[in-house]
């Protein structure tokens, strides 16, 4: 009975050794990487989701971010990324040194497949080496134009006055959206008005521009005229009917 008392505890003991044992490995084959002190890629996020290679419709203003096993010599790493085709980006770290967030200025270009590569080499904050280079390809979603709308501020003016004419983009976008403004009617540029530009320019990331019209004193009473607009050589916008603006310019 007493040697049954001495036995019992050291099953118990050798049991629980092979249960942590098994659990441990168990561990090591979920993680899905072996055990290994080489520099590797775990992961590509892109807007805080984990993406693979392939991917396709991504944000020319994305920012991709590479979650590497070991903390980064962040000077040999930059030196040996690249990007095809070629395009300006910045990199950024977190306090561990192993997340690099990639960001592109200027924005990349619509409908564009690119591919980053990293050779393989030595790019760990203690020397550890990858031992296969890294790619990742992407493609960038389309153009998608966005809607102009014209408008005035009044719908007529006279002698003496100004009024403001509005171009407005139904959302910004990462390209200049510029225009011709078409004057006609019975009022004569020049003579019964003059305008401060002859179109506009809506720079990248904003959605309005504006001119100026002013009504010029000239000693006649003709009566109410008429000017006629509407756009003409749209670049990077579109409008989804034709417009015209009709407005009164008042002796």
């Amino acid at each position: 009975m007493q040697q049954i008392f001495k036995i019992a505890p050291l099953s118990v003991a050798l049991l629980l050794a092979v249960l942590a044992v098994s659990s441990c490995n168990q561990d090591k084959e979920d993680d899905g990487f072996p055990i290994t002190n080489d520099l590797r890629v775990l992961k590509v996020n892109i807007g805080g989701d984990a993406v693979a290679s392939g991917l396709s419709d991504v944000s020319v203003v994305a920012q991709i971010e590479l979650v590497f096993s070991h903390a980064l010599n962040t000077s040999a790493f930059e030196n040996a990324l690249s990007i095809a085709p070629s395009a300006a980006f910045s990199v950024s770290y977190d306090n561990s040194g192993s997340f690099a967030t990639i960001s592109f200025a200027p924005p990349l270009q619509y409908e564009t497949a690119y591919t980053l590569s990293l050779p393989k080499g030595t790019y760990g904050a203690n020397g550890e080496s990858s031992t296969e280079d890294f790619t990742f390809a992407f493609t960038t979603h389309p153009f998608a134009a966005p809607n102009i709308t014209l408008s005035s501020e009044e719908p007529g003016f006279f002698e003496g006055e100004t009024l403001t004419i509005t171009a407005e983009l139904s959302f910004p976008i990462f390209n200049d959206v510029s225009l011709d403004l078409e004057l006609s009617g019975s009022a004569i540029n020049g003579v019964d008005y003059s305008v401060s530009a002859p179109g506009m320019l809506i720079p990248a990331g904003s959605t309005t521009a504006t001119v100026e019209l002013s009504a010029l004193n000239d000693g006649e009473d003709e009566g109410a005229e008429i000017i006629t607009i509407a756009i003409a050589n749209l670049v990077n916008a579109v409008e989804a009917q034709p417009q015209i603006l009709n407005l009164t310019l008042g002796d």
